[in-house]
């Protein structure tokens, strides 16, 4: 490996690119570029003390490119971190180009103050119209994503859900039907973080509470006790996960009370219930689920050794 490569990986602040991948690199591709690259630059494989240095650096570049990729869950967090850079280079750019706009005339009959910056101007309209052609454009990646996995054309539907993501991260269905498409492709672990990234967004998506598996990798049956209390809809686990939320400090024990009242009044769910009374919000019930659900798997896994 020559010196301009190991300065590049050196200088590289995207692990992605880090590796050579793209955005969309599978666990295999993560996995074969590590092992490449960590060959190229071993340190080992160089006599000169300045090269020896710099292939030190990049050779601990590529070790913490490969151990955030490889994990599911670090990865996620990763995608989601650089989600936010973008949106935030894609703000800058677009307050740069308002700033080199000329400034619109004042009203006809005001006078501007002598020397007074001018005013910021703001369009609700046209900040409003372009949100809604975004999540328009979002909306239509996810219907063709479906359609792909529909044909079983799981690399096209998985490319077009995590555009619809990129668009417009907040929406839950997004990323349980792409942990779907994923959990098809036999990506376990890539599968669960969007399923957790779905309960966090709206912790009633039907189809990652029913995927959602916060155990993944400890090899519990889905049969277990673990799972079948993870969804608190089911069952006797109202009361664990009031529980919860009053040990997260989410929710005040006269408030539990006054909602299994309605609850048992009005056969809803728990969760529901604490939302619509604005007890609590939906993503603390999220956290509170999640909490359950890690909570039991291990007592299960404990359970069975």
């Amino acid at each position: 490996m020559e010196n301009s490569q190991l300065d590049a990986i050196i200088q590289e602040s995207d692990l992605f690119r880090v590796l050579g991948l793209e955005f969309t690199a599978s666990p295999e591709d993560v996995r074969m570029a590590y092992k490449k690259l960590a060959k190229l630059a071993h340190p080992d494989m160089f006599i000169e003390p300045e090269l020896k240095a710099k292939a030190e650096q990049a050779f601990i570049r590529i070790s913490d490119a490969f151990n955030t990729l490889r994990d599911p869950f670090k990865r996620k967090d990763y995608e989601r971190t650089l989600d936010r850079v973008r949106e935030a280079e894609e703000r800058a750019r677009e307050a740069e180009k308002a700033k080199a706009a000329p400034p619109p005339p004042p009203p006809s009959g005001t006078r501007p103050f002598p020397g007074a910056p001018p005013r910021p101007q703001s369009n609700p309209q046209a900040e409003e119209k372009a949100l809604q052609a975004r999540k328009d454009q979002a909306e239509g990646h996810f219907k063709q994503g479906k359609q792909f996995e529909a044909k079983n054309q799981l690399d096209d539907a998985v490319r077009e859900y995590q555009e619809a993501i990129r668009l417009c991260n907040d929406v839950a269905k997004y990323h349980s039907q792409l942990g779907m498409a994923l959990e098809k492709k036999k990506w376990g672990g890539y599968a669960q973080a969007e399923f957790k990234v779905a309960l966090h967004f709206d912790p009633t998506d039907k189809v990652a509470l029913k995927h959602y598996q916060p155990s993944a990798g400890l090899s519990i049956p889905r049969n277990s006790l673990g799972f079948k209390l993870l969804n608190m809809f089911k069952g006797g686990s109202s009361n664990r996960i009031g529980d919860i939320l009053i040990q997260q400090g989410h929710l005040q024990k006269d408030q539990l009370q006054q909602a299994l009242k309605q609850q048992s009044d009005q056969k809803l769910l728990l969760g529901e219930i604490l939302i619509r009374m604005k007890y609590i919000k939906p993503e603390h019930l999220a956290q509170a689920l999640i909490h359950q659900g890690e909570t039991l798997a291990k007592e299960a896994a404990e359970n069975q050794k």
